[in-house]
């Protein structure tokens, strides 16, 4: 072999221990370099003060997604949700079988299929928790009572039907079901 074609032993010597001057595999200098200069852009990226921090990223993020919900509220109909639109569908067969099938479906769980209170109150008597009036069912079932257990079924719900869900609550009160659920909240009159 010639002189070039072998290793050279280094000319340093430890305890009887030789060492070869090896070239490290091209592979890993790669590595180690893009590694390096990775390191370098990460630092100057995450680390340089015009790069928001994840809290002031979370902030204007989360100002982005108010201003969508002023914008969805705002083309929403002026009436939606208001008494008088939910009067109007006291007596509207339609809204109250549409609120009867969101009932059993959502609501029926927590209190009973004929509204007499399991887990949540009853909702057929004069005692209400929230408040009794059409409005105050609607807010109650819009944001839902996250301390008390129940959810808020704004997001899962249409408009549409948290109305008529609301419209059918409101129609359960004095339908005296069997083995109600004793009396929760405060005596209201229904308005």
């Amino acid at each position: 072999m010639k002189e070039k074609d072998q290793d050279k032993i280094l000319k340093h010597d430890y305890d009887g221990i030789q060492e070869y001057d090896n070239d490290l595999p091209k592979w890993w200098v790669q590595i180690f370099w893009i590694t390096g200069i990775f390191g370098v852009i990460y630092a100057l990226y995450f680390h340089w003060p015009s790069t928001p921090t994840p809290a002031e990223d979370l902030a204007m993020k989360m100002e982005e997604i108010g201003k969508l919900r002023v914008v969805h509220a705002a083309s929403q109909p002026s009436g939606a949700g208001s008494e008088d639109t939910l009067l109007t569908l006291v007596g509207n067969t339609e809204a109250l079988k549409l609120g009867s099938e969101v009932y059993q479906g959502k609501c029926m769980p927590c209190h009973a299929a004929q509204g007499q209170g399991l887990v949540g109150p009853n909702l057929t008597d004069e005692y209400w928790i929230h408040g009794g009036t059409l409005p105050e069912i609607r807010q109650v079932i819009r944001k839902g009572v996250p301390e008390k257990g129940m959810l808020s079924w704004e997001p899962l719900l249409k408009r549409e039907e948290i109305d008529a869900v609301s419209v059918y609550v409101w129609s359960l009160y004095g339908s005296n079901p069997p083995n109600p659920k004793a009396p929760q909240g405060e005596k209201g009159e229904r308005k």
